[in-house]
């Protein structure tokens, strides 16, 4: 398998999630789901656009996919968390009220769940590598 390398896709995929981000940060919110998914694409978009970057327009042999797979996901879980928990507070520190958006106990309750995201992203990445070798009859290239 060919990897993909950095194109003008990843810059509007960039810009696209910085518009967003932007948007979400001036609006009031306090659910807890935004940030969390918010950081699941920053955690996704960092990730994958350097390991692009590093190992992009390489040959990848088939068993080597679900280990990259297993690997991006769990990284991918883990920066979910934090980043998370960081832009929960930069969103409170753009808006400072005197009751925060998102009190600490809340953002401690998004990093309490990091290693629980980590095994879960491993899983999930460790599937779609071993759902792309099944449905592309790769075993090794």
């Amino acid at each position: 398998m060919r990897l993909p390398g950095l194109g003008r896709w990843s810059r509007l995929l960039a810009l696209a999630y910085g518009f967003a981000l932007f948007v979400w940060l001036s609006v009031e919110d306090t659910a807890s789901w935004p940030p969390v998914l918010f950081g699941l694409g920053l955690s996704s978009l960092i990730a994958i656009l350097l390991t692009l970057d590093k190992i992009g327009g390489r040959w990848l042999a088939g068993r080597y996919v679900p280990v990259v797979g297993f690997l991006l996901g769990a990284v991918i879980g883990l920066g979910t968390s934090l980043a998370a928990a960081v832009l929960m507070f930069f969103k409170n520190a753009r808006h400072a009220h005197l009751f925060p958006d998102y009190p600490a106990g809340m953002m401690l309750a998004v990093l309490e769940r990091a290693p629980l995201w980590a095994v879960a992203g491993a899983l999930a990445g460790l599937s779609i590598g071993l759902a792309w070798l099944t449905l592309r009859g790769v075993v090794d290239e």
